[in-house]
């Protein structure tokens, strides 16, 4: 459901030329943790075990370590909460600054019990000073067969297992050929073949970072950036670093050769 009417707390900010969609904003003026109640849902009608609070966030300038949280009350008078404390993806803490982004907030109901939240809290806390803006919030269950954790990775460009798997086969790639640029530069020989195979390392390298920082742009998993940034550090940085060298062992045998000529 859209949430928009059950907010009770912030700034609502219209959609318009700088962005398409209405944006809530809250800010801490004080150097002091402060709990902002963003909404609450009174009998939620929630019927699966797995359920999240997704939308969009951004912020600025925020000091310490501020996050998301929403606070689940069940009929037995008990309360458990969740909250977006990761380094990375859709449950990354608030810290510093960054554009608009992906989060998902999610909650997970033990089998063994059948009771369902009777009221759910949304909150924006921060520890210190800071401006947080968020986007469409929406309050979304997961099939049976699904369950929150699945629903996070809904959104990955592949799971983890898929990079294991790229990571493997790219790695295995990138090591066979820095193996022949290493046995071709140490004989002397097939020198344009050589460069080539460098050349289109530094390339690789150069097109997986782009799409690395796309990836945390767009807030994919760790599992899916980190391989990319790794391998376009390490595809880049050794080509470029190993040009001058190998480009130098191939002029110094063919002085070498043309010395031994000169002497015949």
């Amino acid at each position: 459901p859209n949430l928009r009417d059950k907010l009770t707390d912030g700034e609502i900010i219209e959609p318009n030329t700088d962005c398409s969609f209405a944006q809530l904003r809250v800010q801490n003026s004080q150097n002091e943790k402060k709990t902002f109640a963003i909404l609450t849902i009174s009998d939620p009608c929630i019927t699966a075990a797995s359920y999240a609070i997704t939308g969009q966030v951004r912020y600025s300038y925020v000091e310490g370590t501020g996050y998301l949280e929403i606070w689940n009350y069940f009929p037995d008078g008990k309360m458990h909460f969740s909250r977006t404390l990761g380094d990375s993806g859709p449950m990354q803490s608030l810290t510093g600054s960054s554009d608009w982004r992906s989060f998902t907030l999610p909650f997970y109901i033990d089998n063994t019990t059948k009771m369902r939240p009777v009221k759910l809290e949304f909150n924006v806390v921060l520890p210190n000073s800071g401006i947080v803006y968020l986007g469409p919030l929406k309050l979304v269950q997961f099939e049976k067969s699904e369950s929150a954790a699945a629903g996070i990775a809904a959104n990955a460009w592949w799971t983890d297992r898929i990079s294991g798997l790229i990571g493997g086969i790219v790695g295995s790639g990138v090591g066979l050929t820095g193996a022949a640029i290493g046995i071709l530069a140490g004989i002397g020989i097939a020198r344009k073949v050589c460069l080539s195979l460098l050349g289109a390392m530094f390339v690789l390298g150069i097109a997986s970072l782009a799409v690395g920082l796309a990836a945390l742009a767009f807030s994919q998993p760790y599992a899916v950036y980190y391989p990319l940034l790794l391998l376009g550090l390490l595809c880049s940085a050794l080509p470029a670093g190993l040009f001058h060298s190998i480009q130098r062992q191939y002029e110094q045998k063919e002085l070498r050769k043309m010395h031994a000529m000169d002497i015949k």
